[in-house]
């Protein structure tokens, strides 16, 4: 098995420059973790939004949109389905990543149907989220 720590940080494209990234979480906590999480791995946090509905909002605008995208299943104004079924149209070639603490087989194949590149299940651990983008790094 590879090693995923030995290459260049996941953050990073081929040309050295970072992957852009977009936390939503209405947990202030959860977006502090994971945005510590993805800084370590050299991505840069472009923004945080703490609802569904705003970053609905934020994410239409083109000079928004990132390279990836982690979106908190549960949240007020806009769970996480409903922001994906609006905003993936207009993010084809952004990585969606869903953020749950849900581990309901039948609801990850739902996400999955729906064009998320993969989930994360909270708490975050720094090694899951690594597996995770590291899974999707080889697609």
């Amino acid at each position: 098995m590879d090693n995923i720590y030995s290459k260049k940080p996941l953050g990073r494209k081929n040309d050295g420059s970072s992957y852009t990234a977009v936390v939503v979480d209405d947990s202030t906590l959860s977006r502090a973790a994971l945005k510590q999480i993805l800084l370590s791995l050299e991505f840069n946090v472009i923004y945080e939004v703490d609802n569904g509905g705003a970053a609905v909002v934020k994410l239409e605008v083109p000079e928004n949109r990132p390279d990836y995208l982690f979106i908190d299943l549960e949240m007020p104004v806009m769970n996480g389905i409903e922001v994906l079924q609006k905003v993936r149209p207009i993010l084809e070639n952004t990585k969606i990543f869903m953020v749950t603490s849900v581990s309901d087989r039948e609801k990850v194949d739902e996400l999955i149907k729906l064009g998320i590149n993969g989930y994360v299940k909270k708490p975050y651990d720094r090694d899951t989220v690594v597996r995770q983008l590291h899974k999707q790094a080889q697609n």
